[in-house]
């Protein structure tokens, strides 16, 4: 089934065609999470098939998305294990952020939004797990950010021209200055955080990330990656911080940065233009 056909199945069933893009979301958060669990061990995504940690298999029907985990009631069957709710709440928020997805966008942005998703989800999950996050899907955000700009120049709203070849090297070469003002402005911050805090400000995995985001977003969707995503860690943190302070202890918690430049990156692909409009009328007011 192609997105098109989804798109004309909706017109006539939309609450049904909203529902199928939930499920497939969901499927997608599954194997999401067989990458998140496998990825950085450095562990083949494809064998052995799912299977506890006690190495038993697991059924297909005891693994099926969110009614997997809530019919074992977050207990493996074979062993009673305790599942993380990790494993459920991947399934959800890519379920979500497909359905979101499919009713904020439009035409083949819909598809791009889902690839772009499900890197930084899968990103994001291997940050906050394993505290590392894999070069493999990393590269692959900046590598399908690039082709996908050529193929769908109006990804970065590259359509006026007449010939459509012109269209594709303007989408190109914003989406490489995206790549580059993400790795830059990432890399520059990174050095000279290293040289003031004398140890290492920033990780590799965060240049290659904004770099990524840039790729699908543009050098504006960059900055806002590094910068909102500054933000949204701090607000983050906060609550932690305050108990901290409360109890009279040192905050000693670590912040995986990749989670909150994964939140900033998506942000700016949803409502990129309008917040950019916001700025602009906020700088002139």
């Amino acid at each position: 089934m192609t997105l098109a056909d989804l798109k004309s199945f909706a017109d006539l069933h939309p609450g049904l065609a909203t529902l199928t893009v939930g499920i497939l979301g969901s499927c997608v958060g599954s194997f999401l999470n067989v990458c998140i669990h496998r990825m950085p061990k450095g562990e083949s995504v494809v064998t052995p098939g799912s299977h506890c940690a006690c190495g038993q298999p697991i059924p297909f029907w005891l693994n099926l998305p969110l009614v997997g985990w809530l019919s074992l009631r977050g207990r493996a069957r074979c062993c009673g294990a305790k599942i993380s709710v990790r494993y459920p709440l991947v399934e959800l928020i890519t379920a979500l952020l497909f359905v979101a997805a499919w009713t904020m966008l439009a035409g083949p942005k819909v598809a791009i939004a889902w690839v772009f998703l499900s890197l930084l989800i899968l990103l994001a999950g291997c940050d906050l797990d394993e505290m590392t996050v894999p070069d493999a899907p990393n590269f692959a955000l900046v590598g399908t950010g690039v082709i996908l700009a050529m193929l769908v120049p109006s990804l970065f709203g590259e359509s006026a021209h007449p010939v459509e070849a012109v269209n594709r090297f303007r989408a190109l070469i914003d989406s490489l200055l995206g790549v580059a003002v993400g790795t830059a402005l990432v890399w520059w911050i990174r050095t000279v955080g290293t040289v003031i805090a004398g140890q290492e400000a920033m990780g590799e995995a965060d240049i290659i990330l904004c770099a990524g985001v840039g790729a699908y977003c543009g050098w504006q969707g960059a900055l806002f990656c590094l910068f909102g995503g500054s933000i949204i860690g701090v607000i983050t943190a906060l609550p932690s911080l305050v108990l901290s302070k409360i109890k009279g202890e040192a905050y000693s918690g670590v912040v995986p940065f990749v989670p909150s430049m994964a939140i900033a990156g998506a942000i700016w692909f949803f409502r990129g233009p309008e917040l950019l409009m916001a700025w602009r009328n906020w700088g002139v007011s």
